[in-house]
């Protein structure tokens, strides 16, 4: 809050300032929460919609009356950070495929029976699990990276878990 301050050299603004924070920081939380589902990145947002407001302070009249515009600055704040990490992981994940291309997942983990059976997998099932568990992705990561909801995607992990305990099972049924 302070560092909004040292940027303002009225006294007027200054005041319209601390009124805007002290009656929208938890609205403007909630708002860029609802829309990340980070905590760390709503405060970003927060911040980000803050310094907004300062560089436009002087078109506000009266904070009372313009809730619905700090509001907005605050969504596009929000919606800006969400774009960028999304492009992100976009990134990575091409990266990732780059680097990794289409080697066989047995590769990875010799030959063992496990990569076998990852790779007899659904495609989806099988990009799931590897994110979480080869690449270290945690369910809101993958949600994202899938364009799905973080509830979503971990039951979707859990049932490729599901399928892939069962076919470990088949197998080891073949082998007794």
């Amino acid at each position: 809050m302070f560092i909004f301050l040292t940027i303002i050299d009225d006294k007027d603004d200054r005041t319209k300032i601390e009124q805007i924070y002290e009656l929208y920081a938890k609205s403007m939380k909630i708002i860029a929460s609802a829309i990340l589902h980070d905590e760390e990145d709503a405060e970003d947002a927060v911040q980000t919609a803050m310094l907004n407001v300062c560089k436009h302070i002087k078109k506000l009249r009266d904070p009372i009356d313009e809730k619905w515009y700090i509001m907005q600055i605050t969504k596009n704040a929000a919606r800006e950070i969400y774009r960028k990490k999304k492009k992100r992981w976009k990134r990575e994940m091409a990266l990732e495929e780059e680097l990794v291309g289409e080697v066989p997942l047995a590769q990875y983990d010799g030959e063992s029976d496990l990569a076998k059976r990852i790779e007899e997998l659904a495609p989806r099932d099988r990009d799931i699990l590897m994110l979480k568990y080869l690449h270290g992705y945690d369910y809101s990561e993958i949600g994202q990276i899938l364009g799905i909801s973080m509830e979503a995607a971990k039951k979707a992990g859990q049932r490729a878990k599901d399928r892939l305990e069962k076919a470990m099972g088949k197998e080891d049924q073949n082998n007794d």
